[in-house]
């Protein structure tokens, strides 16, 4: 079993990086493999290069040119739309189909904090494995695996997670667990992931402050990035012992570490490959 070092170029979003400028920062930071995040249509940041989102409306080859250009490989793709709405089954498609093109076989999504009003839990149950069927044809012929993220108001509750990953009885679905998203929403990540690890398959890595965790945990599902470097915040413990969990999974995982901005990116790469060395975990 081996960890994997898996770098979002969301991260640099509050630097307002570029793609390519991201793909460089990367490569100089001695990683290799990359997360991207992907919206449909275009947006002017993207285009004058201030953004690190990309379009699945683009040409793929552009970005496959650009991984090749930096030595780079592709992991996942986080393609977040809120699984709630019809929206998300395009957003899904689409982004299935660009990611195939430049070998990609994961992709990232989730809900969100507030659902509109009007339905039960049980009609989003519905309507949620309603868009899942629609996407899970176009994931096989793909060989596509769609990882749902604990971001929202079902995803951050254990029990509903588990069923949202398996009440389409398919394997292409599973999780990316959120360390930071689990801990903020008020729930104990350790025990939030030994009740799904068995559907994990992807982690995003994230600390949170002390002076955010009094001011939010309980009131928000979700934090965009750790707002101090790994290690540095109040979640640091359960990180180590979430890893030690999926470490005797004895399953290959990425670990893609999540912290806002360049000037937390190092320390936090730094500090995550110690931890998993202190710890005598393997990373590939």
């Amino acid at each position: 079993m081996a960890f994997r070092m898996v770098i979002s170029t969301d991260n640099w979003r509050p630097d307002w990086w570029g793609i390519e400028k991201c793909f460089q920062r990367i490569r100089d930071l001695g990683e290799k493999h990359v997360e991207l995040t992907t919206a449909t249509g275009y947006n002017l940041l993207e285009g004058l290069g201030f953004s690190p989102y990309i379009s699945v409306d683009d040409d793929p080859y552009i970005i496959r040119d650009l991984l090749r250009k930096y030595g780079l490989e592709l992991a996942s793709i986080d393609c977040d739309y809120p699984i709630w709405s019809h929206h998300s089954i395009d957003v899904l498609n689409k982004t299935i189909v660009f990611g195939d093109m430049i070998g990609c076989r994961l992709y990232i999504t989730t809900d969100s904090g507030n659902y509109p009003p009007g339905r039960s839990d049980e009609e989003w149950f519905r309507i949620i494995q309603y868009h899942f069927e629609c996407v899970l044809p176009v994931a096989e012929r793909h060989d596509a695996v769609i990882a749902i993220e604990p971001h929202g108001y079902l995803t951050t509750k254990p029990d509903a997670l588990w069923r949202l990953v398996t009440q389409n009885r398919s394997q292409r679905i599973g999780i990316n667990f959120d360390t930071g998203n689990s801990f903020i929403a008020g729930q104990d990540p350790v025990a939030f992931l030994e009740q799904v690890k068995d559907r994990i398959v992807h982690m995003h890595i994230k600390d949170v402050s002390e002076t955010l965790a009094r001011a939010l945990r309980g009131e928000e599902t979700g934090i965009a990035s750790s707002e101090v470097a790994l290690g540095g915040g109040v979640n640091a413990e359960n990180i180590q012992r979430c890893l030690d969990i999926m470490a005797a999974t004895g399953r290959d995982i990425p670990i893609s570490p999540e912290a806002g901005g360049d000037r937390l990116m190092r320390p936090s790469i730094e500090w995550l490959r110690r931890c998993l060395q202190a710890r005598g975990h393997r990373l590939a």
